[in-house]
């Protein structure tokens, strides 16, 4: 996981004090950057799990990051993780 040197704006945490959201980002930044979490790792199926305020984006699923650069490109991931 990755750390950043961004001011936030609000954060989410789940019972156990881990940043969590289920229904949008768990970080949002004072720069419109975010980032969505579940039970304190990086994870979104429909989008990249951070987006930055530079238009840079990074999908996650389950905490690990995912090398690729489109939303299609981790839908076409996804469906091959189904025959793996």
């Amino acid at each position: 996981m990755r750390i950043y040197n961004l001011t936030h704006k609000h954060e989410h945490y789940d019972n156990h004090g881990l940043l969590h959201k289920e229904d949008g980002p768990a970080m949002i930044f004072k720069d419109g950057s975010n980032c969505y979490l579940i039970h304190g790792e990086f994870h979104r199926l429909d989008g990249p799990a951070c987006e930055y305020s530079n238009g840079y984006k990074e999908w996650y699923l389950n905490g690990k990051q995912i090398p690729v650069s489109s939303q299609e490109e981790f839908e076409r991931y996804l469906k091959l993780l189904v025959f793996i």
